[in-house]
């Protein structure tokens, strides 16, 4: 979740309003999902530290016909959750605990849908888990552990054990016949 914070003057709460609403508009045409951005109206607290030098927080009284305008504003984006969903790189351990929760799956049913996958692996919430799960799935190919079956949305992806082996079929063997022809 974003947190804009605006220290400023005081406003009213048609200004409140009207500012807050157009941040919040700004930042989700940025990207930002519905609902992740709070704006926070406080009090101007004074001095801050800027790119090596002090700024002097100076206030002039508006005009009575403006609306005041903010005099700081900072935008903060906390850290993100630990949790796999905030994430946007996965470390090596976690691709390799994924991985090997993929094969134990893979070995149980036989075959996986990415979309089966991501549900297998909880992961339907998570943006990155699709192209994370085709990198995973080509992995296990190149290892020659599954087969790729399929195209686009009907790809499968089906263990290797589970193939039966396809017998060689029989040997021909022509024999001249016997017979006369009349």
């Amino acid at each position: 979740m974003a947190i804009v914070i605006i220290e400023t003057p005081s406003l009213t709460s048609d200004q409140k309003t009207r500012i807050g609403e157009r941040v919040i508009t700004a930042l989700q045409h940025e990207g930002m999902a519905p609902g992740s951005v709070v704006v926070v109206f406080q009090p101007e607290r004074g001095d801050i530290y800027l790119d090596g030098m002090l700024v002097k927080a100076e206030v002039a009284s508006p005009a009575p016909a403006q609306p005041p305008v903010p005099s700081k504003v900072i935008v903060v984006t906390p850290a993100p959750d630990p949790g796999l969903e905030a994430k946007t790189r996965r470390s090596k351990p976690e691709l390799q605990d994924m991985k090997s929760q993929l094969i134990e799956i893979l070995k149980a049913k036989g075959s996986l849908s990415s979309f089966e996958a991501q549900v297998a692996l909880d992961l339907k919430e998570c943006d990155w888990a699709p192209a994370t799960l085709r990198r995973l799935f080509t992995d296990l190919e190149e290892d020659q552990l599954i087969v790729k079956s399929g195209q686009k949305r009907g790809t499968r992806y089906v263990w290797k054990d589970v193939i039966p082996p396809q017998p060689a079929p029989p040997a021909v063997k022509l024999v001249k016949a016997d017979t006369e022809v009349e």
